[in-house]
């Protein structure tokens, strides 16, 4: 049985060689799919249309994931997959940001750069304080209130 096993994940490899795999969008995909059907099978009560139609996109989703696990054209998946942890690394930044302000918002005040928008952490309590944003070097005042 071990050898019959072992055979088997050979000729995956070998079956597997110049295809692209499993990557963070295949996991995305994965999730939304597993999503979708729960909410397809909730929605199946209410209108049988729209389970129609939501059970075409859950489709749909889990027919792209496997295209592109066993797709050949790697340098394409990979720029899907590229922009796709783009994006995500967006919404995560934005995320740990709204969790730093939170956590510091009584010794630092947080403001946005008048040029790049790049927000700054500043010493609260300092009064007004003339600042030297370091990405595009905009020169601005602030008023980080009453010195105690």
């Amino acid at each position: 049985m071990k050898n019959f096993f072992r055979k088997l994940a050979y000729k995956t490899q070998k079956f597997m060689i110049g295809r692209y795999g499993i990557d963070q969008l295949w996991r995305a995909l994965l999730i939304f799919y597993l999503i979708s059907i729960v909410i397809t099978n909730i929605v199946y009560r209410f209108s049988k249309v729209a389970y129609i139609a939501l059970s075409i996109c859950s489709f749909v989703i889990i027919a792209f994931a496997i295209f592109r696990v066993f797709s050949k054209n790697i340098e394409m998946r990979r720029n899907e997959n590229m922009n796709w942890l783009k994006f995500t690394n967006k919404i995560k930044l934005n995320f740990k940001l709204q969790k730093d302000k939170w956590s510091q918002r009584k010794t630092h005040k947080f403001v946005k750069c008048s040029k790049c928008q790049k927000v700054l952490r500043l010493p609260k309590h300092k009064g007004k304080i003339n600042v030297d944003c370091p990405h595009c070097h905009n020169n601005f005042i602030v008023n980080t209130g009453k010195k105690i």
